[in-house]
């Protein structure tokens, strides 16, 4: 394992980390230091007692999805990809290997369970290695391949938090044309700002641009639209 450890300040510099208490941006800081080249943690609260910490900490952690909880009290650091890269040739793979099948990554490098989504997916599904396929499944895994990469979650907006599938992202781009990037960025600062998420984030758009389609083309795009984005949430 590695005993350098590097950040992003894409992470670490963002509101939604800095709104921590300080406590639990400390906690961040040494439980990514322990973690092993895969960004697991086994042993979350004994890193708590030493540094001084408390629970309360790793709790604010996993409910601002800086950290993924699974059972026997094992953490992954969400945006491990995002912070570290490790040469091939000093990468030594995790032991927690159930715990990783369970994720899958993200086009950026971010962690998410597979779960959350209710997905399987084949060429995104961390793992220690791939069964052999038979020559008469090819046909069958190529045409499953391309529906997961239609529905495979990818981030976008200012903030890069904005979940959309490619096929969802292309509907915008239908239904929206030049207003896209517009909508997509409102949605992505207000979550980066208020700390909310939501459960569908194309729904929520298409519902932001129906009733301010007529606002948007009236002004061009250009303008500020006023009103308090909370209330059509």
């Amino acid at each position: 394992m590695a005993d350098k450890r590097m950040f992003s300040l894409k992470i670490v510099d963002s509101d939604l980390f800095l709104d921590m208490p300080l406590s639990s941006q400390c906690l961040y800081f040494h439980l990514s230091m322990r973690a092993d080249d895969d960004g697991f943690v086994n042993n979350p609260k004994k890193i708590i007692k030493i540094i001084g910490a408390n629970e309360d900490d790793l709790k604010i952690l996993i409910a601002k999805g800086f950290v993924i909880v699974f059972d026997q009290g094992i953490i992954v650091i969400t945006h491990w990809k995002i912070n570290n890269y490790i040469r091939k040739d000093r990468y030594k793979p995790t032991m927690y290997i159930e715990q990783k099948q369970q994720l899958y990554q993200t086009e950026n490098g971010t962690y998410i369970l597979e779960e959350k989504f209710g997905c399987h997916l084949v060429d995104q599904r961390l793992s220690s290695g791939q069964p052999s396929i038979g020559k008469g499944r090819l046909d069958k895994v190529s045409i499953d391949k391309g529906r997961e990469e239609q529905s495979t979650p990818i981030f976008y907006g200012e903030y890069k938090n904005v979940r959309l599938s490619k096929e969802e992202y292309k509907n915008l781009r239908e239904k929206l044309n030049s207003h896209t990037e517009i909508m997509i960025n409102k949605l992505s600062r207000y979550m980066e700002s208020s700390g909310k998420t939501y459960q569908n984030h194309y729904a929520t758009i298409l519902k932001w641009y129906e009733e301010d389609k007529d606002k948007l083309r009236h002004q061009g795009g250009n303008k500020k639209m006023n009103y308090d984005v909370g209330e059509y949430l």
